[in-house]
């Protein structure tokens, strides 16, 4: 997540991945996770600014991480106050306050496919960031979605809505971001319709819901399918993909999973790997997929699935069809929805195509 200007208005996936300067204080210490509001896994530095951008706590709440291999004196970012002056005693940086406060990982994100096959014996913390301060120097192996035991293959609707062509740009255009339908920290790139890009406000959790078509009346027939890519360095802790209908808030104070909170919407969250509605059985959330690993990070590109002639919610990674999420969404108008706290983050949807039982009875 690169807090310049042209990030905010590339499309290039790098530039929106966080640098090694935007996590350096005024003083020139490189911060990790804030220990003060909980919800902040890693300090954001914008130039000229004194607090976080991501959570508006003050630098000394965030812990110290270890810089690693990293030289920070060699990143260009003067510390706008002198390195030889200090307040009280020196922080003890300990192995028991490193794993306290969390360590920050500056060639992979916390949310990164960092594992190798065969494990860690390190823990998480609730924002993703590794616990551990040891064995860094073991050679890390980018681990697979799922074993292939565990793989499932879509249903035969979906796999044949995969293999054909995709529809055209204008009708990608009609099903995707809807720019007059949206919080007000978010906003649609003019160079990028597909894509959404929210503002850094802090301590606000904001959403964005797409179109449907030409009509705009809510999806409530046949089988909608949408690509979407969310890179999993700028989630934060709350990101949400799912549905609702017209009447679900898209902003509200405070860092909170917003899809999923209310009887207008069902959504799941990249981060817990849990699906939440206001109900009963999902109000604490239910994991998703079912046979879930701990490890498990969802791809930076996945599929949503809706079959509004059945009523069902449900994703796929890559080839692997994670089952359905939610039911019963039979007689609703429905529309994608996303939720997100992260400052700069930016996530594309892409409309795939759909299937109408209907259309087959007239071409037969």
């Amino acid at each position: 997540m690169a807090l310049s200007a042209k990030s905010v208005h590339s499309s290039n996936p790098e530039n929106t991945q966080l640098q090694p300067h935007n996590k350096i204080d005024i003083h020139g210490v490189l911060r990790s996770s804030c220990s003060n509001c909980t919800e902040c896994p890693q300090f954001v530095s914008i130039p000229g600014h004194v607090l976080c951008a991501y959570c508006g706590c003050p630098p000394a709440r965030h812990g110290k991480a270890d810089p690693g291999s990293v030289d920070v004196s060699s990143l260009g970012v003067p510390p706008l106050v002198p390195v030889d002056r200090k307040r009280g005693r020196d922080r003890d940086m300990s192995a028991d306050s490193v794993g306290r406060v969390g360590r920050v990982l500056i060639d992979s994100e916390w949310d990164s496919e960092q594992d190798s096959e065969g494990g860690s014996d390190s823990e998480e913390t609730s924002s993703g960031v590794s616990s551990s301060a040891s064995n860094r120097g073991a050679r890390r192996q980018r681990r697979r979605w799922r074993p292939s035991w565990q793989v499932t293959a879509p249903p035969p609707r979906v796999s044949s809505l995969l293999e054909v062509e995709p529809v055209g740009r204008e009708v990608q255009l009609e099903h995707s971001w809807n720019e007059l339908d949206s919080s007000p920290n978010i906003y649609v790139k003019p160079e990028d319709p597909l894509t959404f890009h929210r503002n850094p406000v802090y301590q606000t959790s904001d959403a964005i819901r797409g179109k449907c078509g030409s009509e705009g009346d809510g999806y409530s027939c046949g089988l909608h399918v949408w690509a979407v890519h969310w890179p999993s360095a700028s989630r934060g802790t709350h990101p949400v993909v799912g549905v609702a209908t017209r009447d679900c808030h898209l902003t509200e104070p405070g860092y909170k999973r917003l899809v999923g909170s209310t009887e207008t919407s069902w959504g799941w969250c990249l981060k817990t790997m849990k699906v939440y509605h206001d109900s009963r059985k999902f109000r604490l959330g239910v994991p998703y997929p079912r046979d879930i690993d701990e490890k498990l990070r969802v791809p930076d590109t996945f599929y949503m699935i809706l079959d509004m002639d059945r009523g069902t919610l449900a994703f796929q990674a890559n080839n692997d069809f994670l089952g359905v999420a939610f039911s019963g969404l039979r007689g609703e108008e429905l529309f994608p929805i996303v939720s997100a706290v992260w400052g700069h983050c930016e996530v594309s949807l892409t409309y795939v195509g759909c299937h109408q039982f209907e259309r087959e009875r007239s071409l037969a």
